[in-house]
């Protein structure tokens, strides 16, 4: 059960990492909103090329990737911001608020745990990709900033579920 499930407002006394974050988000969601345009550019010219002129697009299958990696490191975030994964309470429903509170908290804290271990391998992956000069197969394209990316959009996820978390510990010492 979410606490809130309003979506998250700031204000200028937020601290600074905060501001931060907003700062951050409005630089991802262009980035992202471009990677998806041009996505979707690539994949249509690539179809028509394929159908009238049977001339595909080479790398389209790498280009959708890269732009699909940069729309997902904003997605992940933007979701847990807003509150917006799938949350199934079958169970936590018919139990006691506070313990409710405390049921949040530990699944806040598994997927701190998670996300924390998938920075690290995604970061320890982009730089053997950076040191090893790994570059994609068809386009010869570089793959370390697109993990840098990947990484730092679930840093981003990172802070967002410790907010959260946070926010949750709080509210059950409150009660």
């Amino acid at each position: 059960m979410q606490i809130n499930d309003a979506p998250i407002r700031y204000n200028m006394r937020d601290p600074f990492y905060l501001r931060f974050v907003r700062w951050l988000f409005k630089v991802m969601h262009a980035a992202a909103f471009i990677a998806l345009m041009a996505m979707m550019a690539v994949v249509v010219a690539n179809i028509i090329g394929r159908i009238f002129f049977k001339a595909p697009i080479m790398g389209t299958l790498e280009i959708a990737g890269f732009s699909g990696v940069i729309f997902v490191a904003v997605a992940v975030g933007f979701a847990q911001r807003e509150r917006r994964n799938v949350y199934v309470d079958i169970v936590e429903k018919h139990l006691p608020p506070r313990f409710r509170m405390l049921v949040d908290s530990f699944t806040h804290l598994l997927g701190l745990i998670g996300v924390g271990f998938l920075i690290w391998a995604v970061t320890e992956s982009a730089f053997e990709a950076m040191f090893d000069g790994e570059i994609t197969l068809m386009l010869g394209v570089k793959t370390f900033p697109f993990q840098f990316i990947w990484a730092i959009g679930l840093l981003v996820l990172f802070g967002f579920l410790l907010q959260h978390l946070i926010k949750f510990i709080k509210e059950y010492l409150k009660a």
